[in-house]
Parts: structure tokens; sequence; C-alpha cells
């Protein structure tokens, strides 16, 4: 066997779990945090002791004061730590991690109202009780826009090469092929791979992708001991289940997360959940993914914000008609077939965006396509010109969450260039989708990599589809309208 040594540009010291955490990300968040709980807090007191609102007998001043907001920042941390708000958060959609935010201050004032109920006269008791309502309100926005402002700085220092992520790249050669390409699609993510780690089949490849061969697989728990490595990024393609394992064991004695970049799993994606079954996880397949109380709340929401957005925005959607009319005539209306739920197709509407020239049947749009109009080129820009999907949503053809629907020659293009294409069809397209607010520049040339992407973001979106994860991509919709960064 081919000996594989450490490449000298990534020898390190042995590395700590101290100093992976002070560089990690939850440092910063620490940070931010006990700036709003040191200000939170200050401004409870206030409220409470110098606003006049109400009544005080004593009114804490220096060491006191400080020795307060001390114990209760102190107290804010450790209840944070203890229901795992400092673990993993980065990787949490922002809304679930605002609503673990509202659930920890929501116990935490509890406890103090337990505390405060049980050791203080009536005075304290009834003051208390009316401004902790306050406090919780204040701390909930200063913690919650605090982790806002700490991922957008993460991103931003990312994106600027000032703030990157130690990883490994470990697997056999196609699967390390793989997770280099992936790498260059999200350099905001800021991973910097030190090194590659092979499996015992591939040791002796070099792919020439720019990153040393560090070690193979018997060497990685000694590399996760001298390497200051944050996270594994894992791909085996074809799969190898034996030395697939042998990762999770270095991984899990190193305390190391690991993302697995998928191969075989993804035929199953979309159609999968993972479920616990007394103790043992097991991957159910079942095309109902979503339990028929969250179908029909799912459903009701979409006819409810259908018929609001209509009917309140008629006057803009009557001046818009008359803007597409004066641009470039008649109709004013796009009408196409696509494919929907069970392969069943249906009659798209859209604002017309292009000169009705040509056959936009087999034409992939672009976003210099010269048969964009005018007004057409704005309509794009904001995706207004989805707003007549509506109707489609209203009669049950779409939902306002889901994959994109496409046209029938492109569905069977697509499908042969990747088999699993149409499992996507298990649930209604939608109006908007995790592909679109999350796809970036060239993301969506119908090529096999670019289809197969789509595939994998509606496929995820399938597997993971939430009432939460449904208001998430709205709101990131409407972001996208608002700062016009449509196609």
């Amino acid at each position: 066997m081919v000996s594989v040594s450490v490449h000298p540009s990534v020898e390190h010291a042995p590395v700590s779990r101290w100093n992976r955490w002070w560089y990690g990300p939850v440092f910063l968040q620490l940070v931010a945090d006990v700036l709003a709980l040191v200000g939170g807090t200050l401004l409870y007191l206030w409220l409470r002791f110098g606003s006049g609102w109400f009544e005080s007998v004593v009114v804490p001043q220096g060491w006191e004061l400080a020795a307060i907001v001390g114990a209760l920042t102190g107290y804010w941390l450790l209840l944070f730590w203890l229901l795992g708000l400092y673990r993993n958060w980065y990787r949490r959609p922002p809304l679930e991690e605002l609503g673990a935010v509202v659930r920890a201050v929501l116990i935490g004032i509890g406890l103090l109202v337990v505390l405060v109920l049980g050791d203080s006269g009536e005075f304290y008791r009834s003051n208390f009780r009316a401004v902790s309502v306050l406090y919780a309100v204040v701390l909930v926005l200063g913690v919650g826009m605090g982790r806002i402002a700490v991922r957008a700085l993460q991103r931003e220092l990312r994106q600027r090469g000032l703030y990157r992520i130690p990883v490994l790249l470990v697997g056999n050669a196609g699967g390390v092929e793989r997770l280099v390409r992936e790498l260059a699609l999200i350099p905001h993510w800021g991973y910097e791979p030190l090194g590659i780690v092979l499996s015992e089949k591939s040791h002796s490849w070099n792919g020439g992708v720019g990153v040393p061969v560090v070690g193979t697989l018997k060497e990685l728990p000694g590399l996760l001991a001298r390497l200051p490595v944050e996270e594994l990024l894992v791909s085996f393609s074809p799969a190898e289940p034996e030395e697939f394992w042998q990762v999770v064991g270095a991984a899990s004695g190193a305390q190391r997360p690991m993302k697995i970049l998928p191969d075989l799993y993804r035929t199953a994606m979309g159609l999968a959940r993972i479920e616990r079954l007394y103790g043992t996880q097991l991957l159910e397949l079942d095309p109902e993914l979503l339990r028929p109380w969250q179908s029909f709340l799912k459903r009701a929401l979409d006819v409810t914000i259908s018929l609001l957005v209509l009917l309140l925005g008629a006057p803009l959607w009557g001046l818009i008609a008359l803007a597409i009319w004066l641009d470039s005539g008649r109709p004013i209306l796009f009408v196409q077939e696509r494919v929907g739920k069970g392969g069943r197709t249906f009659r798209l509407y859209k604002f017309r965006t292009m000169l009705p020239e040509g056959n936009p049947d087999v034409a992939w749009r672009h976003r210099e396509d010269p048969r964009i109009t005018r007004v057409g080129r704005w309509l794009r820009r904001t995706h207004l010109d989805e707003i007549p999907q509506l109707w489609n949503v209203l009669r049950g053809e779409m939902s306002l969450v889901g994959p994109r629907p496409e046209r029938p020659y492109y569905v069977r293009l697509f499908t042969e260039m990747v088999p699993e294409y149409p499992r996507r069809h298990i649930v209604k397209p939608g109006v908007t989708g995790w592909w679109q607010v999350c796809r970036r520049p060239g993301w969506d040339e119908p090529t096999p990599e670019g289809v197969r992407r789509r595939v994998e973001m509606d496929f995820y979106y399938i597997e993971h589809q939430s009432l939460a994860l449904d208001l998430e991509i709205m709101l990131r919709t409407l972001w996208v309208m608002l700062t016009g960064k449509g196609i």
C-alpha cells in the first residue's frame, strides 16, 4: 500500500476544545447574547425602579445594581445553555431559532415569577407581575435581533474571506470530487478545506483539486487530534458502508460534527422522513409527509393568503395589466401547460413578460432573453409576474410553497438526466419554494448538474416540509421581491 503523508502546509499543533470553541461561531453569539441581556436587564430595572411607573421602596445603586445585572445575566446564560441555545444554533433555520429564544425566555420568566411569588410580599409580587411581561418582550427582541445580526455578520465575514471554517474532506475519490464541486458553489459558507482524507481503496488517488491529501481513514483519529478542524464534510460515491461507519466513529470520538453529501440516500429523498420507533431511527417511506391537520391548515393558509393578496392588491394588478397592454399589446396573461401533483397537467397563469412570438414551450428562460419586454423585465425582477398563479392556488392546482412546476417537455428531458425527478410530483407545485429562495446565478441551467441540484433542494423541502418552513420561505420570498433580486 502506498503511504500518504501529511502535507507540510497543514501541520498544526494539537488543538484543544477550548480553542475550537473560542474561534467558533458560538463565541460571537455569546457576545451578542451578553450585550442583549445586559441591555435588557438594565432597561427592566429602569422601568421597575427609575421610570416612576411603579412604586419603589429601595432603588438599587452602584455595586448593588451591578450585582443584580450580573446575576440575572448569568442566570439567562446558564438557562440558554441548559436549553441548548448554544448547540448548533447556527445550523437551525432562523424562525426555528427565534422560536427557541421565545421558549427559553418564557421558561426563564416563569421560573423568576415562581421565585418572587414564593419569597416576597404582595407589594413586590404585584409590581413584578406587571413588569415581567415587558422584561420578556425586551429580552425576546434583544436576543432575537442579536442572533439575526450575528448570522448576517458571519455570512458577510465568510463571503469576504475574513472568517473561515476549517474542515476536512473525507471519502473516496468520487465523493471528494463531488465535495470540491459543491464547495465551489457555496463560498458564502466560508469552508476552508485543510486537507483530504481518503478511504483505503482510494489511497493513491491525486485528483489535482488544489487540496492536499493528508492521510487515510486509519489516520483520521490522529488527524482530528492534531488539526484545528471544526467539521468533517463526508461523501462516498459509490457508497462504502464500512468506511462510512469508520468515519462516524472517528468523528464521534473527537466530538466533531459531520455533514454528509448524500449519494444513495437521494434516491429515497422526497419520499422519506426519519422516525423514532422505540428508540430506533428508521427511514420511513411515505408519500403523505404531512399529518392531516397540517395538510388542512396548509390548504387554509393557501386559500386565505391568496384571496387577501388578489383582493387587496386588485388596483395594482389592474395597473400592471394596463402597463403590459401599453408596452406590448395583448394578451395580458401568459398561459402555459405545466405538470402538477401526480403528474397531472394544468394551465398555469402569469402576467406576460415576453413578446408573444416564437415557441415558448421549448425555450428556456434567461436573464438577457431579447424577447423580454421593458415591463416584463421589471415584473420578473420583483416576481410580480407570478401573482396570477394565485388563481391556480385557489383552484387547488398549486400551493403557495412547493417545487416549481415545469413544462411536460422539460419534465421528460429532466427525467432522462435525473431518473428520480418525477418524485417531485408527490406534492403540489408552489408559487415559490426552497430552491427559488436559495438559488444562485447559474443554478437553474437545464444541465444534469443543475437539474440534480434543483431536485436535491426540492426533495429537501418535501422531506422537511412544515408550516414553519413554509412561513420562512414566504418571508424570504417577500424579501427577494422587495429587494428586486429576481430574474
